[in-house]
């Protein structure tokens, strides 16, 4: 009953924020009939970049559960990350995690409880880098062009200071009864799984700030697409608070809640809602033709792999 509830309100919330981005689109059609594709070739790098963010993922995926039992092949870990990406594209409350946790449970009996704990220790490391870079590049924006968002910048700060508490004192905090207040908790609690490996926790910070900056390479590259000019920091900016809105992951994907924050976010740094709607959903479009292509035939080629059980535990 709970889980037809949430699919629901999934559902539901999408379907409100997809109604009002229609709207916005059909009130201002003239402002957007203004845009053109200016630099159509960046799309070929975009579409580039984006399957080049899923082998960084699936390098965090291989590296993460190594030192668990668990020695996921190059290529399985690249497929995983895309069946991961597609599924979370398709059903509520990021389910491609779900998808992931039950691959790695059938083929390389790695338990629920520890995928959960780790996957948590790797959230605690991302939110933490992307929250640091949100707060650095509000700052740069303030002091190039004197623009300030005191609410963004409490949001990042927010996200930040509890997590450098966290890595530094590593609390282990007990469950409630709020699911949604659970999330944060099992996120914190997931630190400990990682906490005392130097090596894990260096390669996925590095491989976090270089999906990071790719992430905001893409974004620079979507407003050129369409010849709007933006400088690099704003870049990083929108790319920090996109990353964080994944907290409040509701809709597949992420889908029009993560649109809505960036859209919103990017009126307090001076880009219009019509230039910075029209680069996210190119974004989406992209994500969208990569998943669907490459996710199917990924999943495919999963359900039919055969690891060695052997190899995985050694």
């Amino acid at each position: 009953m709970k889980t037809q509830i949430k699919t629901s309100l999934s559902i539901g919330i999408l379907i409100s924020i997809v109604t009002l981005f229609i709207y916005y689109i059909i009130k201002h059609i003239s402002d957007f009939k203004q845009l053109s594709l200016v630099n159509p070739f960046y799309l070929v790098i975009l579409l580039a970049l984006f399957i080049f963010t899923y082998f960084l993922i699936s390098l965090v995926t291989k590296n993460l559960l190594k030192p668990l039992g668990v020695r996921l092949k190059n290529f399985e870990a690249f497929a995983l990350s895309i069946v991961t990406g597609f599924y979370n594209l398709i059903t509520p409350f990021r389910g491609g995690m779900a998808t992931r946790a039950i691959y790695l449970k059938k083929k390389h009996d790695f338990s629920y409880t520890e995928f959960l704990s780790s996957l948590a220790g790797m959230y605690v490391i991302a939110f933490l880098i992307a929250s640091f870079l949100g707060l650095l590049s509000t700052y740069l924006i303030y002091l190039t062009e004197d623009i300030f968002s005191p609410i963004l910048f409490m949001i990042f700060l927010g996200i930040f200071l509890p997590l450098l508490l966290i890595v530094i004192f590593s609390p282990k905090l007990p469950e409630t009864k709020n699911n949604f207040i659970n999330r944060f908790i099992k996120v914190i609690n997931g630190w400990h799984t990682i906490k005392n490996n130097k090596r894990i926790i260096f390669i996925i910070s590095s491989l976090t700030l270089i999906q990071l900056l790719i992430g905001s390479l893409m974004i620079y590259l979507q407003f050129q697409v369409f010849g709007i000019e933006i400088n690099f920091i704003k870049c990083i900016f929108l790319t920090s608070i996109g990353s964080l809105s994944l907290l409040i992951a509701i809709t597949p994907a992420n889908l029009g809640v993560g649109e809505a924050v960036t859209v919103f976010s990017a009126l307090t740094i001076g880009i219009t809602a019509t230039q910075s709607l029209s680069v996210v959903l190119l974004g989406r479009a992209i994500q969208f033709l990569v998943l669907f292509i490459l996710g199917p035939i990924f999943s495919y080629i999963l359900l039919n792999n055969k690891p060695n059980q052997n190899a995985s535990k050694n």
